[in-house]
C-alpha cells in the first residue's frame, strides 16, 4: 500500500513540475519577444521609457482556430484615449499595457504572470482621439505555442532572425518571406 500510495505522489509531483515547466516556457517566450522588440525599436530610433509605453495584445487567429495572434507596439499616452487594461507592468524600464477590450481580454490572458506589475497609472492622457500609424509586430503562434507567421511581412525574416537568436520556436509550416 504505501508504495502505491509513493508511486501515485511521485506521479503527482511528476505532472506538477511539468506543468510548471511549460507555463515557465511560454513566460520566457513572451518576455523573450517584447524583449526583441524593445532592441529592435530602440536600434532603430530612440524610444524615451518616460515618454513612451509598449502596448501587447492578443487575440485569436481569424484565418486557423487552433492559432493565435500576439500584437506590440509603443505608444506615446498623449495620444491614447479609451484604451482598456487594468495593471500597468515593466520590462526593460518601460511600461507595459495589456488590452482588455471585448476582442482582445480574453485571449490577453495568456500574458498573466508573465510580466512584473508595477504602480497603475491612467495612461489614456489624449484630450482628442487622433489617428497615426505606429510601428508594429504581429506574431501568430499555433496550439503548440509555435511562431507561425510574422507581420509586416516585408521584415518577417528579419524579425525571424531576431527571434532565432532568442532561442523561440518556429513551426515547420512557418510562412517565410523568402
Amino acid at each position: 500500500m504505501k508504495k502505491y500510495f509513493l508511486l501515485v505522489c511521485i506521479i503527482i509531483l511528476a505532472n506538477s513540475c511539468k506543468n510548471n515547466f511549460h507555463a515557465q516556457q511560454k513566460k520566457d517566450v513572451y518576455q523573450s519577444i517584447v524583449r526583441a522588440f524593445i532592441e529592435d525599436r530602440s536600434s532603430q530610433v530612440k524610444i524615451d521609457s518616460k515618454e513612451n509605453i509598449l502596448i501587447l495584445g492578443a487575440n485569436n487567429s481569424e484565418n486557423d482556430k487552433d492559432s493565435y495572434n500576439i500584437v506590440m507596439s509603443f505608444v506615446n499616452p498623449k495620444l491614447l484615449s479609451g484604451f482598456e487594461y487594468s495593471k500597468v507592468y515593466i520590462i526593460d524600464g518601460y511600461r507595459l499595457i495589456i488590452d482588455e477590450s471585448k476582442e482582445s481580454k480574453n485571449k490577453s490572458q495568456i500574458f498573466k504572470n508573465s510580466f512584473k506589475e508595477t504602480k497603475f497609472e491612467n495612461l489614456n492622457q489624449a484630450e482628442n482621439i487622433i489617428d497615426y500609424d505606429s510601428k508594429y509586430w504581429l506574431i501568430t503562434f499555433n496550439s503548440k505555442n509555435e511562431i507561425i507567421r510574422i507581420s509586416p511581412f516585408q521584415k518577417s525574416k528579419y524579425i525571424k532572425d531576431l527571434l532565432l537568436k532568442k532561442g523561440i520556436k518556429f513551426s515547420q509550416d512557418f510562412e517565410d518571406n523568402e
